[in-house]
């Protein structure tokens, strides 16, 4: 069957951190075995990543009774418990980091067109507990910067949950290389950011926060304001404005220099964004300067306009909803957020588990994506590839994950389950990221063999 020898490699990448010999050296690194006894390491990383039963959201009797089906360890209530600590942490945050490390997925083909050799997509997701007992953990807000070209996570970040989305920012301005692009939304606006993401020679494309100024100079060299929201009364929806380069703001850190893209909302653009106001407003979120400013949407940017027209901006920015979607298969596949009140060692055991099933799943989903364009040009859908992956790896004996024959058989299941149930549904008039990336593909399906 073609796909076997790709895949093959692949495989093999994935067991040099899966394989039982590969987990029990990383136990022992990392503390959580000193000789193997009742609990071998990877029957405890099938029961934290890989199970039905969920260390988040069951009770211990339930996770004793799927451990003794699944491999046959009869471990008491107590010692399952007393795994659930700082070394058990220690051990599945270290398969997460090593998984991580093999992301060396051959890349989508990035398009020649636009002057990005990596898009970088941040953004973050949270969920909090009430907590009566200070042990327990009360939240968490997961930090997710995603390369679009590899489908690639290239940080995950933990924070407290009412940490700052500039935190994230800055911990990764170090990493920004030249020609990355990095998008982000409203809450990692920071005109000192900005300012460095450009210094190394990357480029940036941000929606402007409703209450930003901006500024020219008349002939005489004095400081005039521009109003975008009043200039774009005269605009026809969805025609844009591009006023080049001008200042935003007015003094200290937050004043830069950057081109400036003003766009009348389309009717159907329109309706999302009341829906979406109304939604913040019945959060009792302040929305008064966006009511002004509510028939546009201004974007910043430093790429010039012989690099790119700014009509063509809006559908890259736009590229930023992949890791919307990406969170959403968190939460409605992996229910990554469904977690009852326990200490804070579990929750962490709960959280790794649940981000090393969602990255294997992630892994194989965009392995077979790229094997299905580049062997029939058809576009898979994100959310059903990692869906049919994440079913697969539950649905499988947990140890046929750490082997390469069968993993090789599962990976190859997946692939024929995406090929023939897993493609892209194309809405009219609604571009998916290859037609934003200009990447050829065809529409037409294909028999299935």
């Amino acid at each position: 069957m073609a796909g076997h020898h790709h895949f093959g490699s692949f495989a093999k990448s994935i067991l040099d951190v899966l394989s039982v010999s590969e987990l029990r050296n990383i136990a022992r690194e990392s503390g959580f075995v000193q000789r193997l006894k009742k609990l071998m390491p990877e029957d405890f990383l099938s029961i934290c990543a890989f199970s039905h039963k969920k260390v988040g959201s069951e009770g211990l009797d339930q996770l004793r009774a799927s451990l003794s089906r699944e491999s046959g360890t009869s471990i008491s209530k107590q010692a399952l418990h007393h795994r659930f600590d700082k070394n058990g942490l220690a051990f599945l945050k270290q398969v997460f980091m090593r998984l991580a490390e093999k992301q060396e997925i051959l890349p989508m083909l990035s398009p020649s067109d636009y002057p990005f050799s990596r898009i970088r997509i941040l953004d973050g997701t949270s969920f909090q507990e009430k907590q009566n007992n200070a042990s327990y953990w009360d939240g968490v807000k997961i930090q997710l910067e995603y390369e679009l070209f590899q489908g690639k996570f290239m940080h995950t970040l933990l924070y407290g949950p009412r940490d700052s989305d500039h935190d994230a920012a800055k911990e990764l301005e170090g990493t920004i290389e030249i020609n990355d692009l990095i998008l982000r939304d409203l809450g990692y606006f920071s005109g000192e950011h900005f300012k460095k993401i450009a210094q190394k020679g990357a480029y940036y494309i941000k929606r402007v926060p409703a209450n930003m100024t901006y500024w020219t100079k008349d002939t005489n060299n004095q400081r005039i304001q521009i109003k975008p929201e009043e200039d774009a009364n005269h605009l026809n929806p969805g025609e844009i404005r591009d006023y080049g380069f001008i200042q935003l703001g007015v003094k200290g850190n937050n004043k830069f220099y950057a081109r400036v893209i003003v766009q009348r909302l389309t009717e159907e653009q329109q309706k999302q964004r009341d829906a979406y106001l109304k939604e913040r407003r019945r959060k009792g979120g302040y929305t008064q300067s966006a009511n002004q400013k509510n028939h546009i949407q201004i974007l910043a940017t430093n790429i010039t306009q012989e690099e790119m027209d700014g009509q063509s901006l809006y559908p890259i920015y736009s590229l930023r909803w992949q890791v919307e979607i990406l969170f959403k298969t968190w939460k409605s596949l992996f229910e990554i957020d469904e977690v009852r009140a326990m200490n804070t060692d579990r929750f962490y055991c709960h959280l790794y588990g649940t981000l090393i099933h969602i990255l294997l799943s992630s892994m194989i989903a965009f392995q077979c994506r790229y094997y299905l364009y580049e062997k029939h040009q058809l576009e898979g859908s994100e959310y059903k590839c990692i869906n049919h992956a994440k079913n697969a790896i539950i649905e499988t004996k947990s140890d046929s994950l750490y082997h390469l024959v069968s993993l090789k058989a599962l990976i190859n299941n997946i692939y024929q389950n995406i090929y023939r149930h897993g493609r892209k549904d194309h809405r009219w008039q609604h571009k998916s990221p290859f037609d934003v990336l200009n990447i050829t593909y065809d529409y037409i399906s294909v028999p299935c063999k």
